[in-house]
Parts: C-alpha cells; sequence; structure tokens
C-alpha cells in the first residue's frame, strides 16, 4: 500500500466513525477505530517516514478530526448519562 491509497483509506475510517457517533452507534466506533489502528500499524511497520510534508499534514488533520470527534462522543455519553440519573431520580420518587 503506498502513502496515497493508505491516506485515503484511513480518511474515510474517519468519516465512517464520525457517521457512527453521528448515529450513536458505539459499538461500530469502536470496531472502524480498531480497523484504523490496525492499518495505521501496519504501514507504519511496513513503511519507514520520509519528509513528506503533505502525507504529515494529513495525517495531523486525521488525527484533529479524531479529537474532535472523540470530544463529541465523549460530550453525548454525559449528556445520556445526566438524563439517565435524573430519570432514575424521577421515577424512585414515583415510588
Amino acid at each position: 500500500m503506498d502513502k496515497a491509497d493508505f491516506l485515503e483509506q484511513f480518511t474515510s475510517y474517519n468519516e465512517l466513525i464520525e457517521n457512527a457517533l453521528i448515529s450513536q452507534n458505539f459499538d461500530r466506533v469502536v470496531s472502524l477505530d480498531v480497523a484504523r489502528r490496525e492499518m495505521l500499524h501496519t504501514f507504519t511497520k511496513n513503511n519507514s517516514p520520509d519528509q513528506d510534508l503533505h502525507f504529515f499534514k494529513s495525517l495531523e488533520k486525521c488525527a484533529e478530526d479524531n479529537a474532535k470527534s472523540i470530544s463529541m462522543m465523549i460530550e453525548e455519553m454525559q449528556e445520556c448519562r445526566r438524563k439517565n440519573v435524573t430519570r432514575l431520580r424521577a421515577f424512585s420518587k414515583y415510588r
């Protein structure tokens, strides 16, 4: 796999992860992230780094997008937790 193919697939994984986050399919997020990490590990094991700025900038952008997605997922999970705590309190008062 050359760098262009790698970047295309890596970016595709990021887009799939973002779509899974939007649909709140967290199991899919985890499986896609594992696959993406395996691909990254395999690529870096078989290719030595060079001074290709475009390649590293593309990886950096993917990392930034991933960080934003993780932050969004954490916020959504915290919101779900807050809603569940509120509902549980309401149910306990109802009894």
